[in-house]
């Protein structure tokens, strides 16, 4: 089974606004009188004075249902929360919804992003139209961090992801690829990671390009023209990596003694079973993570190798965000070779 949202689930289209409702996007909603006249007893009833530019955030999901798709993501855009579980629950569950936010989400996580709601329609329309262009063999899912985190554990397929959005690549329905990336402010799009989801067995990889880095580039690039494209710096991503791997071997180290000593003591046996049900699921997630961290500091120079090799793509200046380093990169122009004296 394919995890993640396929992208004709996002459907809807958004619609871009004049420069003094980037902030609240809301203002620019039209007709409103008319849309919300079949719940006027309702809205008597819950309001003293309503107004809709003060009051809409609470509403719930069955007074909105007048309103487009483009429409409640400008209002969910506009506040930090909707009072009512209704509307929230809709963002959660509907992938269109939720991407949505979880772009005006990235570009708070990586830079503190605000009033870009145009640049959340450019990206949203990137997204429904990214493709790789390879053999039909190859799909693509798109799938993204749990609630609000700028990195981590993936919603669908608990793959962790070192940016907020991840497109995960499956060869013949088997999940063989992870392509990480986070939108920022300034039309930015940060590639922070193409990586393999197994090590060895990777025949697939003969029907895509040799240079992955490149490729991939170029399908961003083909995907959002409007965007600034930047891709991490290798180096600087084992050791973010790395240091956070680091810390759960601390942590797991003391929970692992903790519960050694805990098995050890004779008045708890009561307790023992569930103590050594802790001791082996902590002790397997120890070693993973201990394995991990070999491997990243084995391989730190094959990576930042990987990652610099940005093929017909040139690198730029650097940008530095959540302590991590990005390299801006732009495709080098075409020579085109001067017609011959005659």
């Amino acid at each position: 089974m394919m995890k993640g949202v396929h992208q004709k689930s996002l459907q809807g289209e958004l619609v871009r606004v004049a420069p003094e409702f980037q902030e609240k996007p809301v203002n620019a909603i039209l007709n409103v009188d008319a849309k919300l006249k079949f719940c006027e007893r309702y809205i008597e009833a819950h309001f003293e004075a309503f107004d809709f530019s003060k009051n809409y955030y609470e509403l719930p999901l069955k007074a909105l249902r007048n309103f487009s798709f483009d429409e409640i993501c400008k209002m969910r855009y506009s506040t930090s929360y909707f009072p009512h579980d209704t509307v929230d629950k809709m963002f959660e569950t509907r992938p269109n919804y939720t991407v949505v936010h979880k772009i005006k989400n990235s570009m708070w996580q990586w830079g503190y992003g605000r009033d870009v709601w145009n640049e959340v329609v450019g990206a949203y329309e990137g997204l429904r139209s990214f493709s790789l262009n390879l053999h039909p063999d190859f799909d693509i899912r798109l799938d993204y961090t749990v609630g609000c985190n700028a990195c981590g554990n993936s919603r669908f397929s608990r793959t962790f992801l070192d940016g907020v959005f991840a497109f995960l690549v499956y060869y013949k329905r088997k999940h063989v690829m992870t392509i990480g990336f986070s939108f920022m402010a300034g039309r930015r799009l940060l590639l922070q990671q193409v990586q393999l989801k197994e090590r060895t067995g990777n025949r697939w990889l003969y029907r895509f390009p040799k240079n992955r880095v490149e490729y991939i580039l170029g399908c961003f690039e083909q995907a959002f023209p409007v965007h600034n494209l930047y891709i991490v710096d290798g180096k600087s991503a084992v050791e973010r990596i790395s240091g956070s791997y680091e810390l759960q071997v601390l942590q797991l180290e003391r929970r692992v003694r903790e519960y050694t000593e805990r098995l050890e003591v004779k008045e708890r046996r009561d307790e023992h079973s569930y103590f050594r049900r802790s001791l082996e699921m902590d002790t397997a997630s120890l070693e993973f993570a201990q394995a991990k961290l070999h491997y990243l500091r084995e391989h730190t120079g094959r990576l930042h190798q990987f990652y610099a090799d940005t093929g017909s793509f040139k690198r730029g200046e650097s940008l530095t965000v959540n302590g991590l380093i990005h390299h801006s990169v732009k495709p080098v122009p075409q020579q085109v070779p001067l017609p011959l004296a005659a």
